[in-house]
């Protein structure tokens, strides 16, 4: 097999405005971090950029990617890309992707794979859909119930946003182009991302990791359905963690499923 090339870019926070405070400098250095926190999005999709661009749209069509972010990157840190591929008795095309700083920290670890055998949809994705949410309350611990499913989400991903992303990427590979464009990594997490967001108001919070399987290539102007369910909540070291489950479905059908951890509510 070929050798996937690395690859430098620098980190752009395009989060600034976001409703997650933890992107702005005032709030990130109040819990004591040096400024603000790049997204998570962010860095999976340079994660994901030189794996798109060896594989192109077999990547796409089917793969899983399972991402931990194990220390933040900042405005104008120089990331580094390094993909390994790897041989696997149990995954084809298995590679280790690594995101590195310009002092060489470790910033983020990610699997990425193709499938030989497709395994069944989690038996979560069956699950009833939630009641309407009337009026998004700040997350407090207690508010959280396991096992209850959010109302369903209607996604059409619309060509501007998706190139909105790929622009704040700076990616330029033709896949996301024109009107039969694949969504962008960045864009397919951020949206399951932005689902916690949907359920309660998160006034600063970190992207911990996210496992994702693509079971179906997801395009511009699809109409999608999503549903995010809280799967569990623990606590470590002062801090307080969910973990969500999330079904995208086309037709009926499952395309996308996502395990999604965060930091909702970071230690004083």
């Amino acid at each position: 097999m070929s050798k996937i090339s690395s690859f430098q870019i620098e980190a752009i926070n395009d989060a600034e405005s976001s409703e997650n405070r933890i992107h702005s400098d005032e709030i990130a250095e109040k819990y004591g971090f040096k400024g603000a926190l790049v997204s998570g999005v962010n860095v999976f999709g340079y994660l994901s950029q030189p794996l798109v661009h060896f594989y192109g749209e077999e990547f796409l069509n089917q793969c899983v990617m399972e991402v931990r972010f194990l220390k933040p990157a900042f405005q104008h840190d120089l990331i580094t890309i390094q993909t390994d591929s790897l041989e696997s008795e149990k995954k084809f095309r298995y590679h280790i992707s690594k995101a590195f700083n310009q002092t060489g920290e470790l910033l983020a670890h990610m699997e990425s794979w193709l499938p030989i055998n497709t395994e069944p949809a989690n038996e979560l994705s069956s699950m009833s859909e939630g009641s309407e949410i009337l009026e998004r309350k700040e997350i407090e611990w207690d508010l959280i119930e396991l096992h209850k499913a959010s109302p369903i989400y209607a996604w059409e991903p619309a060509q501007e946003d998706n190139l909105e992303r790929v622009h704040s990427q700076r990616d330029g590979a033709e896949i996301y182009q024109g009107d039969n464009a694949y969504i962008h990594p960045y864009y397919l997490l951020d949206a399951c991302n932005k689902a916690l967001m949907r359920m309660f108001i998160l006034p600063a919070w970190i992207h911990v990791g996210s496992k994702l399987i693509l079971r179906s290539p997801i395009k511009i102007n699809q109409k999608l359905a999503m549903s995010a369910i809280p799967v569990k909540k623990w606590t470590r070291k002062g801090h307080q963690f969910i973990e969500l489950y999330i079904c995208v479905r086309r037709e009926g059908k499952v395309v996308l499923e996502a395990e999604h951890t965060a930091i909702f509510k970071i230690a004083s």
